[in-house]
């Protein structure tokens, strides 16, 4: 085609180009393309009926914005009488949300009511169908209905959508739940009922059709994930927030741990009788977690009797206040006495019968302190004075003292059973005992001591200062020992209520009125020296007092007397003087002792020396006799002997003699001598020449020197000295003149 037809055909092509542009503009007018994801709103025009007053969105095709929205996809309207007002995309809920609606249109609300039931039964297709909520009596205002995760094509005129989180109850905790409507609280009662099948209030709608009341529920909710129609936010204002049905707080869950228990107080329920401490025990509540079967069943506020044992319990807090407590131990050594807060009243008879047996225990136990006592104090006092005493010390028929052991107090022992302190005792253990319903009184069976002195320890108290019988103040430090036994602990507790009363109430002002009575009754010195006897006097008074007290003491001590020091110093002056005396006359008796053992010590000493003269002087006396025998059988002898020897030498003389003479008158007299030395030489082998000789003079010196050594030689033959020789001479002559 040249360009001479182009020009010639140019006007037909700009009608056609201009008919396209008509045409396109009429096609979208007519027809309106919605996108996946979005819905369009209609709005009719010029032709039709008025909407009735009041009314946002028509649903009979009156003039205004429609009720019907347009879905997606391509759409024919009958333009110019309706067109599209906009294109609004699908409310979107995520999976951890849901949709609260806000109906602008439809029934008004009933009075009082903050939230709109569902009257449609959800004909409306989760209000996508805004025709069938206006027909089948929607209500204005917020829907209990709510929309699940999902993409929703919902009338922005029609319905306000805001967004709620899913409630989500971590581990640990607990939801509680309180409803901002429904029908009111029944009389009495704090939390709302328990409503069936509203599946952990997800069901609203359902919550509010079948009664569910208005305040806190007793139902709670469980760790976990919840859809639950509470505070929303405004999709199309970020900023505007829509009050929910309910509103969830999280508390903790109720841990009790190892060594623990929990004691229960119902915080609502029916109403506790005045004479009970302890509410009426109820089956079926699981550990007090569902309070429906709690309520439901009668139980009553207060405290529970029954308890927590350790671990995790999902408890709603605003029903049930739960008190960790420590679980109780009774040691070795130890027995609880039970006070009971429940069980039967005891009557009238039951009480005498228990005050008759505790008055004949008292009364036998009684006897056997006084009968005990006097033997104790039976060798300062005679059995019956010892007696005597006792019994009026202790005034055991004075009537007020006998009303209080008959039981003129509020506390009894009971049987089991029985409220009150129970008869039997608990022994050494770990106990989960409930103490609102019982309360264990831990009594110590083994020996207590209690002290007057000025040391720092337990149960100790000032000295006592006390005024003698001579007017002198003394200050006593005194030890108790006392114990509890297991069958007297609840008469103990009865009478008493604990060891500290007893100590402080009892003991205290008591002993401490034994030892001021009895200090006066003596002097200071007299006191001190008869400390034993004071003491064993002091323990049979406290002995059978403390016995009223279901007390066994087991020894009363007086540990220290204090003197005034003027007293101490003139006694120590005066003790000292005698023992000075006492030390001399000691020291004399000593001395006079010391004489007489030295006495008896020498004459031990010589003891044996004075025995062997003794001794020697018989012996010598026998031996004087054994001589003298001797002596007269060796006179005897030696005279007849020397007789004998005499007649013997006198006949051998005379013949020496006769033979001597013959030899002299042969040789002479030197001649003899000559021979008789000469044989005596050579028998003895007897040197008679010297190594060296001087000799000098006549011939007569060597007949002296010869002489000389014949004489020698005759007294070492003879084995006499010249001395000797004189000696044998005289006894030889004596002996000669006996003969």
């Amino acid at each position: 085609m040249d360009i001479n037809t182009l020009v010639a055909d140019a006007p037909l092509l700009v009608v056609l180009f201009v008919a396209l542009i008509i045409l396109l503009v009429i096609v979208r007018r007519f027809f309106v393309n919605v996108g996946a994801r979005e819905i369009a709103i209609k709005e009719r025009r010029y032709v039709g009926a008025k909407m009735p007053p009041g009314r946002v969105v028509a649903t009979e095709g009156e003039v205004g914005i429609q009720a019907d929205v347009l879905k997606p996809g391509l759409h024919f309207i009958k333009y110019p009488f309706e067109r599209v007002v906009r294109k609004v995309p699908l409310i979107e809920i995520g999976s951890d949300e849901l949709g609260v609606i806000e109906a602008v249109d439809g029934e008004p609300m009933a009075m009082g009511n903050i939230f709109a039931p569902d009257r449609a039964q959800n004909a409306h297709n989760n209000f996508q169908d805004p025709i069938a909520f206006i027909k089948r009596g929607g209500v204005k205002g917020i829907q209990l209905r709510t929309l699940p995760p999902g993409l929703w094509p919902i009338h922005p005129y029609l319905f306000r959508v805001s967004v709620a989180k899913a409630t989500v109850i971590p581990p640990g905790k607990v939801g509680v739940i309180t409803s901002a409507d429904g029908a009111p609280l029944d009389a009495g009662r704090l939390n709302g009922k328990a409503i069936e099948g509203h599946h952990n209030f997800q069901d609203a709608e359902l919550f509010i059709g079948r009664g569910g009341q208005k305040g806190p529920q007793v139902e709670i909710l469980t760790p976990g994930t919840y859809r639950i129609l509470t505070q929303s936010v405004s999709i199309e204002n970020q900023n505007e927030y829509r009050p929910g049905l309910f509103t969830v707080r999280l508390y903790d869950a109720t841990v009790i741990n190892e060594n623990q228990i929990g004691l229960v107080e119902a915080l609502d329920g029916a109403q506790l009788d005045p004479r009970d401490y302890v509410a009426t025990q109820v089956e079926g509540h699981d550990n007090f977690q569902n309070c429906n079967e709690f309520i439901t069943h009668g139980g009553q506020r207060g405290p529970q009797k029954d308890i927590l044992l350790p671990g995790t319990y999902y408890i709603n807090p605003l029903v049930f206040k739960v008190i960790p407590e420590t679980a109780k131990e009774v040691r070795p050594g130890e027995v609880a006495v039970v006070v009971s807060n429940v069980g039967k009243d005891p009557s009238e008879e039951i009480r005498k019968q228990m005050a008759a047996k505790v008055r004949e225990r008292l009364e036998r136990e009684e006897k056997e302190q006084i009968s005990e006592a006097a033997a104790r104090l039976d060798k300062l006092e005679t059995e019956e004075r010892a007696k005597s005493e006792i019994e009026q010390d202790l005034m055991l028929t004075d009537p007020a003292d006998r009303r209080l052991d008959e039981g003129a107090h509020e506390a009894y022992v009971v049987p089991e059973g029985y409220r009150g302190i129970q008869e039997t005792v608990v022994g050494p253990g770990r106990y989960y005992v409930n103490t609102l319903a019982i309360t264990p009184i831990v009594i110590p069976t083994t020996n207590q001591t209690v002290e007057w002195t000025a040391g720092e320890t337990p149960n100790t108290f000032d000295p006592f200062e006390v005024i003698s019988k001579d007017g002198f103040t003394m200050q006593l430090e005194v030890r108790v020992v006392f114990r509890v036994k297991p069958e007297d602990a609840p008469f103990m507790v009865a009478k008493i209520g604990s060891i500290e009363r007893l100590i402080q109430n009892v003991m205290h002002p008591l002993i401490d009125s034994i030892f001021r009575n009895q200090a006066s009754e003596s002097s200071a010195m007299a006191y001190l020296q008869n400390r034993h006897e004071e003491q064993e006097r002091a323990e049979a008074r406290v002995r059978a007092h403390l016995l009223k007290y279901h007390v066994d003491v087991v020894n009363v001590l007086i540990c220290h007397i204090h003197l005034p020091e003027e007293l101490m110093k003139t006694q120590t002056e005066k003790i000292l003087a005698e023992q000075r005396q006492n030390m001399y006359n000691a020291q004399r008796e000593a001395e006079d002792k010391r004489i007489q053992l030295e006495k008896i010590r020498a004459q031990a000493d010589n003891q044996k020396a004075l025995m062997a003269e003794i001794v020697g002087v018989e012996i010598a006396g026998k031996r004087a006799e054994q001589r003298k025998a001797a002596a007269d059988g060796e006179a005897h002898y030696i005279l007849s002997t020397g007789r004998a020897e005499a007649e013997k030498v006198r006949l051998m003389g005379e013949a020496q003699g006769v033979a001597y003479r013959e030899q002299v008158n042969a040789l002479g007299a030197q001649g003899v001598a000559l021979v008789e030395t000469l044989k005596v030489i050579g028998e003895k082998n007897v040197r008679i020449t010297p190594d060296v000789l001087a000799s000098g003079g006549t011939g007569d010196g060597a007949g002296s020197l010869g002489t000389l050594l014949l004489l020698n030689l005759f007294r070492e033959r003879l084995g006499v000295s010249p001395a000797e020789n004189g000696a044998k001479a005289g006894e030889n002559g004596a002996k000669k003149s006996l003969v």
